[in-house]
């Protein structure tokens, strides 16, 4: 997985083995690692990182079995996370400490695409026992204020 939080190992068992689940993770997980760096602008983005995302989210999501067969699942919670990044970023840029702590919250909203997809794979009692363990690996809130005062620093703001 490009999700520096949970390993190979780990994505292929919350996915109950279904290699191509592990795969759309892993691919989403990329694009929008790349769609924050843009947006942050808190990492040099260069042109094979450009080029990568573009094959990622234009050739290789498209083609995958099974973003294909739960597409319409999973658009909708990639919609959601994509207006939660956005509301989470505007919450961070204008304002105080109530602000910041919602949007550390929905800052994260991509990782239901993980929790879904466990849902997908193995039912509800899986989703709930996936995303139990999947949060305890959330970045803690301390660091996300470190991690977003370098970001703010970086940018000028």
């Amino acid at each position: 997985m490009s999700a520096p939080f949970f390993s190979q190992d780990t994505a292929l068992r919350w996915m109950r083995g279904n290699e191509a689940a592990v795969e759309f993770l892993r691919g989403m997980f990329q694009v929008a690692h790349f769609y924050d760096d843009l947006v942050d602008r808190d990492n040099v983005v260069g042109d094979a990182d450009v080029h990568g995302a573009m094959f990622q989210a234009l050739v290789l999501l498209p083609r995958n079995a099974f973003y294909r067969a739960h597409f319409a699942d999973l658009n909708a919670v990639l919609a959601n996370a994509i207006t939660n990044w956005q509301i989470a970023t505007e919450l961070e840029r204008g304002g105080g400490v109530p602000a910041k702590r919602t949007a550390y919250v929905l800052r994260a909203s991509y990782v239901d695409l993980v929790t879904h997809s466990a849902l997908l794979v193995g039912g509800q009692a899986w989703a709930r026992q996936v995303g139990v363990e999947l949060r305890q690996l959330a970045e803690p809130y301390p660091e996300y204020l470190t991690n977003l005062e370098a970001e703010m620093a970086t940018r000028g703001d």
